[in-house]
């Protein structure tokens, strides 16, 4: 499919404009200039990109230049899987916002890897992430500029979920299935995975989610229901039904929805455990 793109001297004419506070004259000259819908939302919406100088796909996001600069890096990178390495690949070249993609992260960007629990499908851990994930490219650097904020700027220890899957040395539809399911419900209530890794004594590849510090939904109301104010309550299921329509407006069903898979975080509730999650058809 042809993509559409801003011709030059369009984006001589509004290079210099500031998209987050144009003039009313500046408004009515974007409106003339840009007839493509879609290009003219992502200009209001996100300015241009500092490279290409075409609409940015999200905010400080640029599908194309930064599926180039993560297809640069292709070559450094791999996790002796080719199937995993495609999927992964697959993530970075297609992602319009950065909560869309996946990284390959070695299992050595992790310290304090502490056990957590373990249940039907796997064993999760805890562990901090040296690096933080990618949040955008710095044209000036020429690098990934990367971010330890989430809820809250954790600065120095990055915590997140390492999800192992049993027997996953072998990798399976199943284990892949499940995260595809994160990187297609951008959601603030499920929970995001930021990449995959792999045990090196087990040899098991290791899903990366984000904690969620006050644990799974059932402990937090079995520890202090009679505690909780309603409108807090009310709050939690606010939540909960704006995760559960982000993953039915992706056409999905979860297939093992209860308050067990679903975490507390502060203000948040998040449903998480997406491996069964499928077309509702």
């Amino acid at each position: 499919m042809e993509e559409f793109k801003l011709s030059d001297d369009v984006i001589e004419q509004i290079k210099d404009f500031n998209y987050k506070e144009l003039t009313d004259e500046q408004r009515l000259l974007i409106d003339k200039l840009i007839l493509n819908e879609e290009l003219k939302k992502r200009y209001k919406n996100n300015g241009l990109c500092k490279e290409c100088k075409q609409p940015n796909t999200d905010s400080d996001w640029c599908k194309s230049c930064n599926a180039k600069h993560f297809q640069q890096n292709f070559k450094n990178w791999t996790s002796g899987n080719h199937e995993v390495d495609k999927f992964i690949q697959k993530t970075q070249l297609k992602a319009k916002e950065y909560k869309e993609i996946l990284e390959w992260i070695e299992y050595d960007r992790f310290e304090n890897v502490e056990y957590l629990a373990k249940g039907g499908f796997g064993t999760i851990y805890k562990a901090i992430w040296k690096d933080g994930y990618i949040k955008r490219w710095d044209s000036e650097n020429n690098q990934w500029e990367r971010s330890k904020y989430f809820g809250r700027d954790y600065k120095k220890n990055f915590p997140v979920v390492l999800k192992c899957l049993h027997n996953s040395q072998d990798i399976t539809s199943e284990f892949l299935r499940e995260i595809e399911s994160h990187t297609m419900i951008i959601s603030d209530c499920v929970t995001q995975c930021f990449g995959i890794t792999k045990d090196p004594e087990s040899n098991n590849f290791m899903m990366v989610i984000e904690y969620a510090k006050d644990g799974s939904l059932r402990q937090y109301l079995n520890n202090r229901f009679n505690s909780i104010k309603w409108e807090d309550k009310l709050e939690y299921l606010k939540d909960i039904a704006k995760g559960l329509n982000s993953i039915h407006e992706k056409g999905l069903i979860h297939h093992d929805f209860h308050c067990g898979n679903m975490l507390k975080d502060g203000n948040y509730t998040i449903i998480t455990d997406l491996g069964l999650c499928q077309p509702a058809n």
